[in-house]
């Protein structure tokens, strides 16, 4: 899949160490590459299937409500044009079936990752390999950003409630999504009932729902113009983790 590549130049220089040689090293230059056919943000999610004997329905309904309100307002917060893809959410996998092409691309090229936990997500073969796909690329700074502490490229999020001791570690040391700098009763109601929850108690979450969003989104915003992650799209499934563990090689 080809797309046009953005191009952030950065410049460093430094001085070659001690002495009166007053000799520096030339200038090197990076590119920072960036497919513009790409994603900004990738939602990872446990795929739900119809209950058996249960009418036919979208199961997966929250999921797509919650990525069509992040994208409209990624698009806003970035000023993204109209050939540019907010997000990425794959509607097609359902467990045992091959990944598809897009799907490979937006999890090899994506610059944010988005994985909505839940105990189902942290059991699912599917969720691990997207999880592994995207933290084993490189990250880095972009030129002149200054990440805070702490912050990466990815935002886990509170989907549905899991009790801590079930959290996988290379999934906790990861700070979890926090909405700040909102009405006090509303951090906790989405600690308490995760997105999921929210979406599920209709009016009575609505608010909740609609602040929480709007903050995620200003976070994904915040991530690709702070973080560039390089592009390495998975060619071989087998060498994806289809477990949360560590391998050495996580992105920072």
């Amino acid at each position: 899949m080809n797309g046009t590549a953005r191009v952030w130049p950065l410049s460093i220089l430094w001085s070659a160490g001690g002495g009166d040689t007053g000799r520096e090293r030339q200038v090197v230059e990076e590119q920072f590459r960036e497919d513009e056919s790409a994603p900004v943000f990738f939602l990872s999610y446990a795929r739900s299937r119809n209950r058996v004997g249960a009418p036919p329905r979208d199961t997966n309904q929250k999921v797509f409500q919650l990525f069509v309100d992040l994208s409209d307002h990624v698009v806003e917060l970035l000023g993204l044009g109209p050939g540019r893809t907010a997000g990425f959410m794959d509607r097609m996998l359902d467990g045992g079936q091959l990944w598809t092409d897009d799907l490979a691309f937006a999890a090899g090229h994506c610059q944010v990752f988005i994985p909505l936990i839940s105990p189902q997500y942290l059991r699912s073969e599917w969720c691990a390999r997207e999880w592994n796909a995207f933290t084993r690329r490189t990250a880095l700074p972009r030129p002149g950003a200054e990440p805070s502490a702490g912050e990466t490229p990815v935002i886990p999020v509170n989907w549905s409630v899991v009790e801590r001791p079930q959290v996988p570690a290379v999934v906790s040391r990861r700070q979890m999504f926090t909405p700040t700098r909102l009405p006090s009763e509303i951090a906790p109601q989405y600690h308490e009932e995760g997105i999921y929850g929210l979406l599920s108690l209709g009016s009575n979450g609505k608010d909740a729902y609609d602040a929480v969003v709007w903050r995620l989104a200003q976070r994904i915003a915040r991530a690709y113009r702070t973080h560039w992650v390089e592009a390495m799209v998975p060619t071989d499934l087998r060498l994806l983790h289809d477990r949360f563990e560590e391998d050495g090689h996580e992105l920072a």
